[in-house]
């Protein structure tokens, strides 16, 4: 059975308009321990609402409308799951008025049922699989810098062993140089212990190192989805390439960058036909008028009238 299988996945919001859907018809797959899935996309696409879903983490305003999520074949709608989310910010994540070691402790002695010097002694393990010293275990997280504070959460989450981990933009708040270390360590510990992890970024050039595949999401949807080499190397829907095309390179010589025109359309906006369509530089008229499925091309997953 799959770590994550996704299938029509649509969620809405509450909002004074009424039901607005924000995630619309989403299909994808982890399919194996360690493997790693990048959600790609740019502000508003609907990717942090994606990972929330999937950790059952929706506000009280949102609500599921279709599909349906499993992990390891339980569905996680009526079956407990243990899925650990790091968010960007670590600041607001962790308690500013307990100590580092107090907060890790606490995974062990309410989910384990250790005694309080066994959850200690645990802490200290997992302090030592991110890089931290012992001595952490008496600090409070104003004290640590931005890349100390994210490796505890990682700490944290290997503390609650999840069957599933979702990183949503974890690295955003750091600097290039502590962003590479976070990064790196966060894939080593999936590799080596086995955890299937949805990554969620809206940065290409992190997907293209940390992935093993990519989804790439416009307006609700995912557009494309498949493995991290032929994403990069040979895009197919407009919108990737296009995205491709507006990231500097140092391989290439570019005397100017590709601008997409326009703007990512709202939610409850959406445009008739595929949702690209206005922003698109090959339209045609099918693209305005009908609305593309997801397909299966040569083990990628394509939402465009091209490739039909």
């Amino acid at each position: 059975m799959k770590p994550l299988e996704v299938r029509r996945l649509s969620v809405e919001y509450l909002t004074t308009r009424g039901w607005i859907r924000v995630v619309d018809d989403i299909d994808i797959d982890i399919d194996e321990r360690g493997e790693i899935l990048a959600i790609v996309g740019e502000s508003g696409c609907g990717k942090s609402t994606l990972g929330l879903a999937i950790a059952g983490l929706l506000p009280p305003n949102a609500r599921i409308a279709g599909g349906y999520i499993r992990i390891f074949g339980k569905d996680a709608a009526t079956n407990p799951v243990k899925v650990a989310v790091v968010f960007q910010d670590a600041l607001a994540s962790l308690n500013p008025l307990l100590t580092i070691g107090e907060q890790i402790a606490e995974i062990y002695l309410h989910h384990f049922k250790m005694t309080r010097k066994e959850a200690f002694e645990e802490t200290r393990k997992r302090l030592k699989d991110v890089g931290l010293p012992d001595s952490f275990v008496d600090r409070y997280p104003h004290e640590l810098s931005g890349g100390q504070r994210q490796r505890v959460l990682i700490a944290m989450t290997i503390a609650m062993e999840p069957e599933l981990i979702v990183a949503d933009e974890p690295t955003t708040a750091l600097d290039v140089t502590i962003q590479a270390k976070v990064l790196l360590l966060l894939k080593d510990i999936v590799k080596k212990r086995g955890i299937p992890m949805l990554y969620i970024t809206h940065d290409l050039a992190l997907a293209s190192h940390i992935a093993d595949r990519v989804a790439i999401m416009y307006a609700g949807q995912v557009v494309e989805s498949s493995d991290r080499y032929s994403i990069f190397r040979e895009p197919k829907h407009p919108y990737t390439r296009a995205l491709l095309s507006s990231v500097p390179r140092i391989d290439t010589d570019i005397d100017e960058l590709y601008i997409i025109n326009g703007e990512p359309p709202l939610p409850g906006s959406f445009p008739k036909g595929c949702r690209f369509s206005p922003r698109c530089p090959i339209a045609f008229e099918r693209c305005f008028n009908e609305e593309p499925t997801l397909k299966s091309i040569a083990k990628s997953y394509i939402r465009c009238h091209l490739y039909e």
